[in-house]
């Protein structure tokens, strides 16, 4: 039930109750060889505390249920900030309740209130489930993202 879903920002007393979220993340992704749990949740830690970094979780009661985590930064091409959402997580005991979305939306309104000209999101191109979750919610698949892997 929605009613008793809250949406806010992420503290460091929500970090226990994220951790295993990550691991339900890991279990959606076609290649984990190099996701280190221990350092994904440490990287939560330090971007809680980072302004440009916004992580907003979904809590039944005190309880953490999800979260998703987006970024804002200054482009050459835009006029105004844009935000880029890299991940979003619900705990699969959640999942089919609407709280991803309400998170997308939570996230999107926090790109207006920075002013945001903006918001995109990326997943895996084999991640079919996520790309149509994201055309439900508005996105609408317009670029392509290329990566290099550095290790």
């Amino acid at each position: 039930m929605l009613n008793d879903i809250t949406i806010t920002p992420a503290t460091e007393i929500d970090l226990p109750s994220i951790k295993p979220l990550l691991l339900e993340l890991m279990d959606a992704m076609d290649n984990t060889e190099d996701f280190d749990v221990e350092q994904s949740f440490e990287n939560c830690g330090i971007l809680i505390r980072d302004p440009a970094h916004h992580m907003l979780v979904a809590k039944d009661k005190d309880t953490v249920v999800g979260f998703v985590n987006f970024t804002t930064r200054k482009t050459i091409m835009h006029p105004r900030p844009s935000g880029l959402i890299d991940e979003l997580v619900v705990s699969r005991s959640y999942r089919g309740r609407g709280i991803g979305k309400q998170l997308i939306l939570a996230a999107i309104q926090r790109c207006r209130e920075l002013e945001c000209c903006e918001v995109e999101v990326s997943t895996e191109k084999s991640n079919t489930k996520a790309r149509e979750f994201y055309l439900r919610c508005g996105f609408e698949e317009d670029a392509v993202l290329l990566e290099i892997g550095l290790e």
